[in-house]
């Protein structure tokens, strides 16, 4: 049993972990080997996101105020929490992907934007696009309306000098 000292200490660093986080998610990792945690919390680190197994208690303690106050209801039994820095939709994606190759470990929820969110809505958000993919599609839009409206441009002028051509043409002629 941890003395008080070393829950404090863990205390500190569950508080560490939240701050800066976009998303936190709650997952059941039972029956997962330490290799397979260890290969998860590596693809996890891959995408800026971590993964911390730690006492319901200290994570409800840890998550009291602030945006992610809503995980006390999700932690119960073992949790694993995985919290996301950067894209929100990154750890879901990585997190749904991985326990569906291991077909293990289940997604009980999480919280996006200090409101609380169902397992279904993980996975629907580990669908979603990656924030590199939707940036690409935006400016793959902006440059074809761009190029559209530079043709259509480039169009009329060349009908308008066209035009200055056959009116030239019948000048001279007459």
């Amino acid at each position: 049993m941890a003395t008080k000292q070393k829950k404090q200490e863990i205390l500190g660093e569950l508080e560490q972990f939240f701050t800066g986080a976009k998303v936190a998610l709650v997952a059941d990792l039972s029956g997962f080997t330490v290799a397979e945690i260890t290969g998860f919390r590596r693809k996890l680190a891959a995408d800026k996101a971590k993964c911390r197994i730690a006492k319901n208690t200290l994570i409800k303690i840890a998550t009291k105020t602030g945006d992610f106050s809503d995980l006390k209801g999700l932690a119960k039994g073992p949790s694993a929490i995985i919290v996301g820095y950067t894209d929100p939709a990154q750890p879901a994606k990585v997190t749904v992907d991985y326990f569906k190759n291991l077909k293990k470990g289940s997604v009980r929820g999480g919280v996006l934007d200090g409101k609380a969110i169902s397992a279904a809505e993980v996975k629907s958000l580990a669908e979603l696009p990656s924030k590199e993919q939707l940036l690409s599609s935006i400016m793959g839009g902006l440059d074809s309306g761009a190029r559209g409206i530079a043709g259509s441009m480039a169009g009329v002028i060349r009908d308008i000098a066209l035009l200055v051509e056959e009116v030239a043409k019948k000048n001279n002629a007459a």
